[in-house]
């Protein structure tokens, strides 16, 4: 009997106990065989409508042993996305190949299905999350700072806003997971207040995008698209950022993710003390300033939908603290700009080939200033002003893409209600609102595999303005033998925001009347690019020449008025034009580069002159980076050169005035390394190496409240920082729904 046991256990048993010994899977780097730790792996058994998620330990092996066929989805930074089905009783080895560097990063903004940048229409620059952790910038305006074609100005009161293409950050529409930021001074998002804490990538497409984003979209988007729920149990961050210069960050954040539902909140606080090249009292050069963030998400995934609800939360206090009042010097009159904006949003979408995505976000924004009559002798706090203006909008967006079989034709479809209000003492106590409803249609046709055509149109109803028919064309041929070429006419639609129709902006440092005159804008855009591209196992390189050209009628622009104070006028004509040459090469594993060079033309015209001179302004940008990956090592250094900058101002008498901001260069040096298995990563680094404080501003190119010439800040000097950024998780065991 004992034998004959034996034998029915040998016959029937054994294979089956051997066949659930497999060894697990394991993720390497199909390069070099060395394990790839902390990837993130989804496993879909063949016939099971289920999926487990697991992360790669340190030995790169993941806790799951194969017993059916089963589809593997790898993904991890820096490597190319694996997805295919391994079978039992093979090896289980998982090959990741490299990313030399990231021409194929996947981009959502204006895309039918999220897709290769490479694939994509638009030229889409994407900063992605390794860009993102070597440059430890906190928030967008330090991101941004090196990027071509991207120039910055500075404000005391409004903070940093930026141009793009040479046109001014009221024709950059600044989205968050497709939202527009509500909040404009002076026609600009603030972009300090933008923080980076939660960002997955960063996706700058450049031109009109009128026909997909409406109004507000004439020199492009800037699209900041945060992280999603990871396939984990549970995950925790917490993070801190310091710089010399008076800087002090904090964050943290967790998700969890418990079958259908996921919930993640992330949450800090920044601070920095103000600063003056030299000691001029309380008042200081850099207003002090204190921020306070908050983001909130949930997501339920059903098997044919998934729906996402998020909640965003920002408040901010600036302090303009006067100097010390004769003749006792023991009193001072100081501004307080108590800023909020909340956000709130609910997206619904479709699974499968022919997605449907619906957003609805309600918005709003709210700014206080306080003057107070400060006594240091008590200390008291005495407020003598008052004053608050309000914005809100409401935001409905749904969008149908299809794509017939064969891939040769897609189209995408949609709509988009767009409503604005304002209230307070700036607009005159009184409430106004404006509303834009528009319909829009692309088409995309690929005769060939290497020609990809898509046309589109948008037309819309606007409460106050004519809005016109909006159109687009988009070409794409290539890649052949490494070179691919884009083209597209796009024209664009600009209607008067309600603050250059109505804002009454009067302080110390500013005297700004909007004026319910205002003309729409109308633009025409141009855009070229011829790029080739050479990749080889170890290294690769692309280089690309752009050109561009935009031409706007009755372009909106602030104008003195003769006594000192400004308001808003229609330019008859505005023209920028531009090109630039760019090389991206790397040598894996050793180093990553990019090259950029170029310039940019502005010129300007009025009822009554002829002429249109364009005045160029130069740029170069570097970034070079040396890799040490045996040691996770990264020492990265960007540079860029702003070359001299023409401003033209309307004067009172109906004539141009040139003037110019001068040329300046700006380095930044950050060392990138990880520790304790990758779970903490430390950021330390030198930012504007050259010590650029403020720069020559010759008359004509005064700001609104910067007077007729002397001397504009652009940057506070030479300053060190340091990043500690802490990760753990905890990986996921139970089954997940797809």
């Amino acid at each position: 009997m004992k034998i004959l046991f034996g034998l029915v256990f040998i016959c029937f048993w054994l294979p089956k106990l051997l066949s659930g010994q497999e060894m697990p899977v394991r993720v390497v780097d199909s390069r070099t065989g060395k394990p790839v730790a902390f990837a993130h792996v989804k496993a879909t058994e063949t016939g099971s409508k289920t999926a487990r998620y697991f992360v790669s330990d340190f030995d790169g092996f993941v806790k799951f042993t194969i017993v059916r066929p089963t589809v593997f989805q790898v993904t991890y930074v820096g490597f190319q996305a694996f997805n295919d089905t391994l079978f039992p009783e093979k090896a289980s080895v998982i090959n990741l190949l490299p990313e030399v560097f990231s021409l194929d990063e996947i981009v959502v903004t204006a895309q039918y299905n999220p897709g290769s940048a490479d694939r994509s229409l638009y030229r889409v620059n994407v900063i992605n999350q390794l860009q993102l952790r070597r440059s430890a910038a906190p928030d967008l305006t330090g991101l941004l700072r090196n990027q071509m074609n991207i120039r910055f100005s500075q404000d005391a009161s409004l903070g940093t806003g930026m141009s793009l293409q040479g046109l001014s950050g009221e024709h950059v529409k600044i989205l968050v997971d497709g939202v527009p930021v509500i909040g404009r001074l002076n026609g600009s998002i603030d972009l300090s207040q933008i923080n980076l804490s939660n960002a997955r990538q960063v996706e700058v497409i450049e031109g009109p995008m009128s026909v997909i984003y409406g109004s507000n979209a004439l020199a492009g988007v800037v699209n900041i698209i945060s992280n999603e729920i990871p396939g984990n149990s549970l995950t925790a961050n917490a993070g801190t950022y310091l710089e010399s210069v008076g800087i002090i960050n904090f964050d943290g954040g967790f998700s969890v993710r418990k079958g259908k539902n996921a919930f993640g909140l992330q949450a800090g606080r920044n601070f920095f003390s103000g600063y003056s090249p030299e000691d001029d009292g309380r008042a200081k050069l850099w207003k002090p300033r204190r921020q306070v963030n908050a983001d909130a998400n949930h997501s339920l995934s059903l098997s044919k939908i998934q729906v996402k609800t998020s909640f965003s939360y920002f408040d901010e206090l600036l302090l303009i603290r006067g100097n010390l009042l004769p003749p006792y010097f023991e009193r001072a009159f100081d501004n307080h700009f108590g800023t909020s904006r909340m956000t709130a949003k609910s997206d619904i979408s479709t699974k499968g080939a022919n997605p449907f995505t619906a957003s609805n976000s309600l918005s709003f924004y709210r700014r206080v200033r306080t003057l107070y009559y400060n006594d240091l002798t008590i200390p008291e706090k005495t407020p003598t002003e008052y004053d608050t203006t309000g914005f809100g909008s409401f935001l409905s967006r749904g969008m149908y893409s299809f794509r017939n079989e064969s891939g040769k034709f897609g189209s995408q479809f949609g709509y988009d209600v767009n409503s604005e209000w304002a209230t307070g003492d700036r607009i005159g106590n009184q409430s106004r609102d404006i509303t834009d409803i528009a319909g829009f249609a692309t088409f995309q046709y690929q005769p060939m595999e290497w020609l990809s055509l898509q046309p589109g149109f948008r037309y819309a109803y606007n409460s106050r303005f004519n809005s016109p028919l909006i159109y687009a064309m988009h070409a794409k041929a290539g890649p052949h033998k490494g070179v691919m070429f884009r083209a597209s006419y796009s024209s664009g639609f600009r209607a008067p925001s309600l603050k250059e129709l109505y804002l009454y902006f009067v302080d110390v440092n500013h005297d700004i009347t909007g004026n319910p005159d205002l003309k729409p804008e109308n633009s025409n855009n141009v855009q070229l690019q011829v790029a080739h591209r050479i990749e080889k196992i170890t290294y690769a390189t692309e280089t690309e020449v752009r050109f561009f050209m935009n031409n706007i009628e009755n372009q909106i622009t602030l104008a003195e008025t003769g006594d000192g104070s400004y308001t808003y006028f229609n330019l008859d004509q505005s023209r920028t034009m531009g090109y630039s040459m760019g090389i991206r090469s790397s040598l894996y594993p050793l180093f990553d580069l990019r090259l950029g060079w170029g310039s940019t033309g502005i010129a300007n015209r009025i009822e009554g002159n002829d002429g249109m001179k364009l005045f160029w302004s130069p740029e170069v940008t570097s970034e070079v980076t040396c890799r040490m990956d045996e040691i996770d090592l990264h020492i990265t250094a960007i540079y860029k050169y702003t070359g001299k900058t023409t401003r033209i101002r309307l004067l009172s008498d109906g004539n141009l005035a040139e003037g110019y901001m001068d040329s300046y260069h700006n380095l930044d040096l950050t060392v990138l390394k990880t520790f304790m298995n990758k779970r903490l990563a430390a950021n330390v680094g030198v930012r504007n190496l050259f010590d650029v404080t403020n720069i020559t501003s010759t008359a004509g190119s005064g700001g609104v409240h910067s007077g007729e010439g002397g001397n504009a800040p652009v940057a506070w000097g030479r300053t060190f920082f340091v990043k500690l950024s802490f990760n753990i998780s905890k990986n996921e065991t139970e089954n997940k729904v797809k």
